[in-house]
């Protein structure tokens, strides 16, 4: 039976080789496991994932040339480096021991024992550029810059490397929460419960869209666009590797497909893009010219929701919103 770092080292080998995790294999691994390990499994994965960019800058430091490096051997020690400088419940003689431990080539295990004493010796480094400190792509990194209706990049840019709470409906839930160990707390924003801590693996309340949940409270129809997701990148951090420019053209295209295909059914309704790209929001909504905004100041003010209007449609703002992302609600003018 594998343990916790052999699942999380299969997962992160098989999303480099194939582009994308396999849920389903993850999930059957999982379940071997107990529930402390569970936790622990699943946090190397998305924690490495986020941290892996600012991971790999600080291997650089230690590796003449990490391309040459198998890519599980590479995996083995982004673990390492993850656990000595993100988890400070595992020690770092443990980190390194259970990470050369992992690889089965001595020459690969002499060289994983020693670049991770170097990490661990030399501790982080500094003056790191902005993109690696956050652990983005650069290419995305300046492409926000350059949105103006995003008011902090940093906040942003932290929010996208914060594990998300998951949302669940309250109403009859709080005793039954309480009985399988969950924590939770009201959300700030509307009458749902954000869970920080789960409690028993085996009770899976079902996740809200809380953005989506509250716009559903105005009655009027939601045109939702998932696209290249990148308002989603704390809750799935493989995006940060897989995204691409060439993904918000393609997705532009799609956003304007689902607004006309709205426009031709409604005369008023709400455009929710998943994306913080303005391909897929205000360009995508200039698009229909025959449609005009609607002023949704108030309605976020009443909920305590941080939104800037670019002319079209509001940008929902970093940790000043049940989540990031993009409304608008536009009606045919007359």
């Amino acid at each position: 039976m594998q343990d916790a770092r052999s699942i999380a080292l299969q997962t992160l080998s098989f999303f480099d080789a194939n582009g994308y995790i396999s849920f389903k294999k993850v999930e059957m691994a999982l379940s071997t496991l107990s529930s402390k390990d569970r936790s622990f499994c699943i946090n190397l994965i998305y924690g490495i994932l986020r941290k892996r960019i600012r991971i790999d800058y600080e291997l650089a430091r230690f590796l003449r040339k990490p391309s040459k490096v198998p890519v599980a051997v590479r995996n083995v020690l982004r673990m390492g480096v993850f656990q000595i400088q993100f988890l400070d419940s595992v020690p770092e003689y443990a980190s390194i021991d259970s990470s050369v431990s992992l690889v089965g080539v001595k020459e690969f295990k002499g060289l994983v024992n020693a670049v991770l004493r170097k990490i661990a010796d030399s501790g982080p480094s500094k003056d790191q550029p902005l993109n690696v400190t956050y652990s983005h792509p650069e290419w995305l990194v300046n492409y926000w810059r350059d949105v103006e209706w995003i008011e902090s990049l940093e906040e942003l840019l932290e929010y996208n490397q914060t594990p998300p709470v998951q949302t669940v409906i309250a109403s009859g839930r709080q005793d039954e929460l309480v009985e399988k160990g969950f924590i939770f707390d009201m959300s700030q924003y509307s009458d749902l419960l954000n869970i920080f801590q789960r409690g028993d693996p085996s009770y899976k309340p079902e996740s809200v869209d809380e953005v989506e949940y509250i716009l559903s409270g105005l009655g009027v129809p939601v045109a939702k666009h998932s696209g290249t997701l990148t308002g989603r990148i704390n809750s799935m951090p493989w995006l940060l590797h897989s995204l691409s420019l060439s993904a918000f053209t393609e997705a532009f295209q799609k956003a304007k497909e689902l607004l006309s295909s709205f426009a031709k059914e409604h005369d008023d309704f709400i455009y929710y893009s998943q994306s913080m790209t303005e391909e897929e929001n205000n360009r995508a909504l200039n698009s229909l010219s025959e449609f005009e905004p609607v002023e949704m100041e108030e309605f976020f003010k009443k909920r305590r929701i941080a939104a800037v209007f670019d002319g079209s449609g509001y940008w929902l703002q970093p940790s000043k919103a049940p989540l990031v992302g993009y409304v608008a609600r536009i009606r045919r003018a007359r």
